[in-house]
């Protein structure tokens, strides 16, 4: 763990901001994903294999917090992969719109379609900053 660590040349963005955003990240995914279990009118969104993956999700999104607080590399590495998973979910769940066709369950309300948008740039944010921070904290080590 390197804590109050920063590197010399930090390029530009910090360390400090990409930590911030990766964990106003995490957090927002956390509730945007909790938000489907109040907006979506899909059945399948019930069943037991989705509330499995959703709990998997859940977890891994409380084991990144934890790690990225304590500035461990594996919560970035986590939270990276997460974001990535979780773009690529949301993202399927929206190809009705482009393709026609629902690769997961019927097609989602207008509202889940918003939803999903807006968590797919929420997920493309916490890529970014995930990946910045992790090399960030890579150079912090090596100095």
């Amino acid at each position: 763990m390197v804590k109050g660590v920063e590197p010399k040349n930090e390029g530009r963005t910090r360390f400090a901001t990409n930590h911030k955003i990766l964990i106003f990240c995490l957090f927002f995914l956390a509730i945007t994903g909790t938000m489907c279990y109040f907006i979506d009118d899909r059945k399948e969104a019930y069943e037991a294999k989705w509330l499995i993956v959703s709990t998997a999700w859940y977890i891994t999104i409380s084991f990144s917090i934890i790690a990225v607080f304590k500035k461990a590399r594996i919560g970035y590495l986590t939270a990276g992969i997460l974001s990535w998973i979780t773009l690529a979910l949301w993202m399927l769940d929206n190809s009705h719109v482009i393709f026609g066709i629902s690769f997961f369950a019927t097609k989602p309300n207008m509202i889940m379609i918003v939803r999903n948008f807006i968590g797919s740039a929420i997920a493309s944010l916490g890529i970014i900053s995930s990946h910045n921070a992790f090399h960030k904290i890579l150079r912090c080590r090596m100095n």
